[in-house]
């Protein structure tokens, strides 16, 4: 699978206008002026969306997507939020008049963005070196074992895209990552040293491609046998906990590589890590232990030892439900 590293400059700014919204907000922005002009006119979008009945983590997750599901850096434009209104609910009645306000108001938190961090571009393409490096010298490796662990040596010939899409985003949560709902696009932060020494963060871009190739997997085979696709990524990916399942597989083969320490496997810091939600540092430790606890002996008594992986992750689903934990890791961290 070859990548094509984009330095995404939109979605950055787009990540900083929605944390700007948020009581807590962290913005990459260095300058005192800037992050007040973009925390005001993201409480104007924020107030738009509240005035139209859109949920605002809605909107927000479906402009990123928009964004990241190019294949190059975008310009943001009133067809994008649009687009991103009415995937999130809003009625076409006055949609393109909701869309140029928000665009308005975006348009103004670009031109402070862009004061502000005018080589952003350049800057982050300096960021994402190291992580591309060192992927390129581990990862391919890593993709291929964790191919063939899950389907017993025999993957599908279209499980890993030939090619796909990753951009880079300056940091606001320092590290974070995600992926497009429709095409073989992911995002993560562009920051310079990993986060936790126990994971290192092109562990987080295998996390992410793999979370990729299963949705992607999942949405060709219901096509092949015509169902709706967009009801299977939603629907029957969800039904194996995937998300849970493969982060014990990936740790397990990275130390097995000796890039990271087996014994213990760092299941806890890699569940904290490796979730799509901003909000991840509000929850409990304890919920957190308790889920790894639970992978730890699931991986040990049986998904380390399948032939079928999704078998194994039937089981899984089953110690979850005993354990009364959620079967999904983003929905398990997410606070909105």
């Amino acid at each position: 699978m070859r990548l094509n590293w984009i330095a995404s400059t939109t979605l950055s700014l787009l990540r900083a206008v929605e944390s700007a919204g948020r009581s807590s907000a962290r913005t990459p922005l260095k300058q005192p002026e800037h992050v007040a002009t973009i925390r005001d006119q993201a409480r104007r979008v924020t107030d738009r969306l509240v005035s139209a009945s859109v949920i605002e983590s809605d909107f927000w997750d479906h402009l990123i997507d928009e964004v990241v599901s190019c294949g190059n850096d975008p310009a943001l434009t009133a067809q994008l939020c649009e687009v991103a209104l009415l995937r999130a609910g809003h009625s076409h009645l006055q949609s393109d008049q909701t869309a140029a306000a928000i665009f308005r108001s975006l348009e103004t938190c670009r031109l402070a963005f862009q004061a502000d961090s005018p080589r952003l571009a350049e800057q982050l393409r300096l960021r994402y070196a190291p992580l591309k490096q060192a992927y390129e010298a581990y990862g391919p490796g890593m993709l291929r074992s964790i191919g063939n662990q899950i389907w017993n040596g025999s993957p599908p010939k279209d499980w890993w895209p030939g090619k796909a899409t990753v951009h880079a985003a300056a940091p606001i949560m320092t590290g974070a990552a995600g992926r497009s709902t429709g095409q073989t696009s992911v995002w993560i932060e562009a920051v310079l040293t990993d986060v936790s020494p126990e994971v290192p963060e092109w562990l987080r871009l295998v996390h992410q491609l793999t979370e990729m190739a299963v949705e992607t997997h999942t949405r060709t085979h219901a096509s092949h046998l015509g169902e709706d696709p967009a009801k299977s990524s939603s629907s029957s990916a969800s039904e194996l906990p995937w998300s849970l399942g493969i982060v014990p597989l990936i740790l397990h083969q990275a130390a097995d590589r000796g890039f990271i320490n087996g014994s213990p496997m760092p299941l806890g810091t890699a569940l904290r890590l490796w979730q799509t939600s901003d909000e991840c540092s509000t929850k409990p430790r304890g919920h957190v232990n308790e889920l790894g606890a639970v992978l730890d002996k699931w991986w040990v008594g049986v998904g380390s030892q399948a032939k079928a992986f999704p078998i194994a992750l039937k089981q899984l689903s089953e110690m979850l439900v005993t354990a009364g934990l959620p079967s999904t890791l983003p929905s398990f961290m997410e606070d909105r």
